[in-house]
């Protein structure tokens, strides 16, 4: 009878330490939550005929509270990163403001030895990337100051799991949707970069997808 109960025993912790390890095995969901900024952009641009590369650091992603591995934080202490490539389909000019409209694919990469340089826009591309996404950018440029605003849709075709001090996340869904708004400026004609701007995203309601 002892032995049946000992055998009982470990048989019991046998489960519980697999279910444990079953659940470590799943990453634990960052969303992209709506109606609120989830993610918050840093970055410059350089635009060549109809080709636009966009690339910087996320300063803020809630749900993470280190992204950043020293101080100050900014490129080069950055652990997250994007870089997007994005064609230019057209271009339509309306008395002062300027309209283009780019489509694209959007990369966040993790990269725990950050080694950000926006004299480098491919250090941008380095380490894991956890979110692709297909990109869809409106942009309405004020032709008198040079300022600009921009609005995106990001589809979010693929992520990866990615650990972060002992814990595995993943960031955003597949099949879920972002919206991304961009404030910035534009650089005097070919000098580099292009531009510089700063902006957020906020989810899409599933509904809407």
């Amino acid at each position: 009878m002892r032995a049946k109960h000992q055998l009982l025993t470990l048989a019991v912790v046998a489960l519980l330490t697999c279910g444990a390890m079953a659940g470590q095995d799943q990453p634990l969901l960052v969303p992209i939550s709506e109606d609120r900024p989830s993610l918050e952009f840093v970055g410059q641009f350089i635009n060549s005929g109809t080709s636009s590369q966009q690339f910087g650091y996320l300063s803020n992603i809630r749900g993470l509270n280190q992204i950043f591995t020293a101080t100050p934080q900014n490129e080069t202490t950055a652990m997250f990163t994007f870089y997007t490539q994005a064609t230019t389909v057209s271009t339509i000019t309306n008395g002062s403001v300027r309209v283009v409209h780019r489509v694209g694919t959007t990369t966040i990469y993790f990269n725990p030895n950050p080694a950000g340089d926006f004299n480098n826009p491919s250090s941008f591309q380095q380490g894991t990337p956890i979110s692709v996404s297909n990109y869809s950018q409106q942009v309405v440029v004020d032709l008198a100051t040079g300022s600009f605003t921009t609005a995106h849709l990001n589809d979010i075709t693929a992520t990866t799991s990615f650990w972060l001090n002992g814990v595995q996340y993943q960031l955003g869904q597949v099949g879920r949707s972002f919206r991304t708004h961009y404030l910035g400026h534009v650089n005097s004609p070919g000098l580099l970069p292009s531009g510089w701007f700063g902006g957020y995203a906020v989810g899409v309601d599933k509904k809407d997808n």
